[in-house]
């Protein structure tokens, strides 16, 4: 799958991006975080886009829990809403994103809540989603690095 159109010939003024880091990922991950961030940051910096947020996720949203009412709670729900609703309209499925059943240590109830992946990065043109990753359209995943290897690209070429 390859980053749309809509999103590579996206003047800098209308191209913005979503980062979202899981923060509790394994230590392993930690290294490939920071290189992406980077790279973010670089494309900021040089004004190649219009805008990038970084979110952090924790290790994950419980819809059912006092937390999901908080701003940054409702927030990362209502974003991976939006991400679902994106990849049921365009025919793609999401990669990373899971169900997690999480045992309260103060109530001792399970609750089920949503793990974002360790990292996922989300594009915006002029305000409205346009593309997701990591995810798979007809057997072909692509991930946060390979969007952006593409946006990279194109900035260059323009």
């Amino acid at each position: 799958m390859q980053v749309p159109e809509t999103v590579l010939n996206a003047t800098t003024a209308d191209l913005r991006l979503e980062l979202f880091v899981r923060s509790l990922a394994p230590e392993t991950a930690r290294p490939q975080q920071e290189a992406v961030i980077e790279r973010l940051r670089d494309l900021n910096d040089a004004d190649e886009i219009a805008d990038t947020e970084l979110y952090v996720t924790g290790d994950c949203i419980c819809p059912s829990t006092v937390a999901a009412e908080t701003e940054t709670g409702r927030f990362l729900l209502d974003r991976y809403e939006a991400f679902e609703e994106w990849a049921d309209e365009n025919g793609v499925e999401l990669v990373g994103f899971r169900d997690r059943c999480v045992d309260s240590s103060l109530t001792g109830e399970t609750v089920t809540g949503i793990q974002f992946p360790r990292l996922t990065l989300a594009m915006f043109v002029d305000e409205r989603l346009r593309f997701v990753a990591p995810a798979i359209r007809n057997g072909t995943e692509t991930t946060v690095a390979d969007a952006q290897d593409e946006i990279e690209q194109t900035m260059v070429q323009q």
